[in-house]
């Protein structure tokens, strides 16, 4: 996904914030707007690979403007809603969607829907993470050590493919809250140490070269060693 650029049109600004830093750490060029209007201005100004937009906008909403730039381009198009029901899913897609994400969501599960999405237009960009015995396919979602498939929730592989992203590094537990439960979660933290201690029961095979490691009182590590 390198030498992309992602358009985000939302309102928030804590979103908009969220997932320009998230999509930048991918190594993503990420343009924010507010309204409708700036967005169709964006897109008539320059070329973008993915739009991400809200359904819920001041003036012209997402659905309007989701017409409108199908009507300009091919891009692809991940609408975002506060709204869960069916019809508005239906009419995001009916109105020329890719795919549609309920809020509040992780900036992870975004970048994955991205990958998701841009894989289903271009098939022969299939990407997979390799960390020592661990492979880990991004398209089909799917862990593997030394080839065996490792039974995991989607939760779960979002963890792991962050903690593999981030090898050798300490990760609060606030980090990783944030990246996989999203900003506007407001559960507690021991969510996390739950699902992580479920993770590296699944992962904890002999003669690895990788471990989840807790760091006490900061958080956690994936660390490799030889």
């Amino acid at each position: 996904m390198d030498n992309l650029r992602v358009l985000i049109c939302d309102d928030s600004i804590a979103v908009q914030e969220s997932l320009s830093s998230y999509l930048e750490a991918e190594g993503i060029e990420a343009v924010a707007v507010s309204d409708g209007e700036s967005a169709l201005r964006e897109i008539g100004r320059r070329s973008f690979d993915f739009v991400i937009l809200d359904i819920m906008l001041p003036g012209m909403d997402g659905m309007e403007v989701c017409r409108k730039i199908r009507e300009a381009a091919e891009v692809p198009i991940l609408m975002l809603s506060a709204k869960g029901e069916e019809d508005d899913r239906v009419s995001g897609l009916e109105n020329g969607a890719d795919d549609y994400v309920t809020k509040p969501f992780s900036p992870r599960e975004i970048v994955m829907r991205i990958r998701t999405i841009l894989r289903r237009t271009n098939p022969s960009e299939k990407r997979f993470l390799q960390v020592e015995e661990l492979k880990l396919d991004l398209d089909a979602r799917e862990a593997y050590i030394r080839e065996e498939k490792i039974d995991l929730t989607p939760r779960e592989f979002d963890i792991l493919y962050y903690f593999a992203q981030n090898k050798n590094k300490v990760l609060t537990r606030d980090q990783i809250l944030d990246a996989i439960w999203g900003m506007d979660y407001y559960g507690n933290l021991r969510a996390v140490d739950t699902q992580i201690k479920r993770l590296r029961a699944r992962i904890s095979i002999a003669d690895v070269h990788f471990a989840i490691v807790a760091e006490y009182g900061i958080g956690y590590k994936f660390e490799v060693f030889r």
